[in-house]
């Protein structure tokens, strides 16, 4: 299976080590999926987790990005995507998910993303929706 963590997941993973997203970085670990970003998302993770909201130093956000590093694969978008008028950022999220030819995305944007519910055959769920719907002993 394909899927596409946002940017939000990983925050949260990061934030919460043994919280609700453990068990996906796990599954992508043991290989039982495949985890795909892009070099907009890994920036945008670096920004997010240096700003002062959530305040990492940079020693663990150079952390953070490398474990981050090792469980995911890399791609980039060769097409554009406008289907989120609300924040443009949030499109560059869907065309890596179009890039991967993702099976999911995986969101915790309950404003812009998760409403969409799929893109172009993409299913959009929260990590909690995945793991119930796709490994529900997680």
């Amino acid at each position: 299976m394909r899927i596409v963590l946002d940017t939000n997941v990983f925050v949260s993973a990061a934030l919460r080590p043994e919280g609700h997203v453990a068990p996906i970085l796990q599954l992508a670990a043991e290989g039982r999926l495949a985890i795909f970003v892009s070099s907009f998302i890994l920036a945008e993770l670096e920004r997010t987790l240096a700003s002062p909201k959530i305040g990492f130093d940079p020693a663990r956000v150079r952390a953070t990005l490398a474990s981050v590093r090792e469980n995911v694969a890399v791609v980039e978008p060769t097409t554009m995507v406008n289907a989120i008028h609300a924040k443009d950022s949030d499109n560059r999220i869907l065309e890596c998910a179009l890039e991967a030819k993702a099976d999911v995305l995986v969101t915790g944007n309950m404003r812009h993303i998760r409403p969409l519910g799929a893109f172009q055959g993409i299913a959009i769920l929260t990590p909690r929706e995945f793991l119930d719907k796709y490994f529900p002993a997680n």
